[in-house]
């Protein structure tokens, strides 16, 4: 009897009545993870199809027409284009670069295309298209400033005051401006008009230059006299030369040319019947 009770207690747990070991938390999460990664690789992947076979692009047009007709229903339609800053640009021109019908729904209007054909325009520099609701579509223009001429392998271009040649200019109505010549002019043109611009008076009274080997300018003064500037420190050089003709005259005196680029020693060129005299009065002293 002892026996069989012994035994009854040493015989060991059945499955059923055994203990269950729980899952650890680390495999519980990494089995949530890619159970989730799967979900959203297969909704990506049916995004991917619907977008390659044009299904919802063609879905989002249908919204967009809908909403444009139901938009301008309401009054959203174009009834006037204004114009702001457009002084040399033609017209006719403009308006066909603009393209925006009358009634045209002011919600579908292709701004970014509009501004760029305006923008294509000879004399426009910038420009914005903006609608203003209800029914008005805005353009602002800021137009090129002639600068100079241009005189470059037989043909004369109008240069603007960034250095961009402006197409199909009436050269004729920019006549008073100076005539520059020399391989590299646009790039440095508007450095010399600056430089040039320091001084009121004298300024206005260039009528042309040549750019030497592109690295330093020629000026004409008065279509008469010849101004050779220095390479380096031309800004100083031109002040001094106007100061010098303020209190002296001296580009309006009989000269043909005045070599300014050594500062201690300038050079001029007298015509020959000046030269002439000069010699026999120096001679006769």
């Amino acid at each position: 009897m002892r026996r069989i009770i012994g035994w009854l207690r040493m015989k060991p747990q059945t499955p059923a009545t055994a203990r269950q070991r729980s899952m650890p938390r680390w495999l519980r999460r990494t089995m949530l993870v890619s159970v989730l990664a799967a979900m959203v690789a297969a909704y990506l992947g049916g995004v991917a199809v619907l977008t390659r076979n044009g299904w919802i692009d063609a879905r989002l047009g249908e919204a967009h027409t809908a909403l444009a007709g139901h938009v301008a229903n309401l009054g959203f339609r174009v009834q006037s284009v204004q114009v702001q800053g457009a002084s040399k640009t033609e017209m006719p021109a403009l308006r066909q670069a603009v393209s925006i019908a009358k009634d045209a729904e002011i919600f579908s209007i292709d701004l970014a295309g509009a501004r760029h054909r305006v923008e294509a325009l000879p004399w426009v520099r910038v420009a914005t298209v903006e609608r203003s609701l209800p029914d008005t579509v805005i353009v602002r223009v800021v137009e090129r400033e002639p600068l100079a001429l241009w005189q470059h392998r037989g043909n004369v271009a109008l240069l603007d005051t960034t250095g961009v040649t402006v197409p199909g200019a009436p050269l004729v109505a920019f006549g008073d401006l100076p005539l520059l010549a020399g391989k590299g002019v646009p790039a440095a043109a508007p450095a010399l008009m600056a430089m040039l611009g320091t001084d009121a008076d004298l300024a206005p009274r260039v009528t042309a230059g040549r750019f030497v080997e592109q690295r330093r300018w020629d000026v004409l003064i008065d279509d008469r006299v010849w101004v050779k500037l220095p390479q380096t420190r031309a800004g100083e050089a031109w002040i001094r030369l106007a100061h010098e003709d303020r209190t002296t005259g001296l580009l309006r005196r009989n000269i043909l040319s005045v070599d300014v680029r050594n500062a201690e020693d300038w050079v001029f060129r007298l015509p020959a019947g000046a030269r002439t005299r000069m010699a026999l009065e120096n001679a006769s002293q």
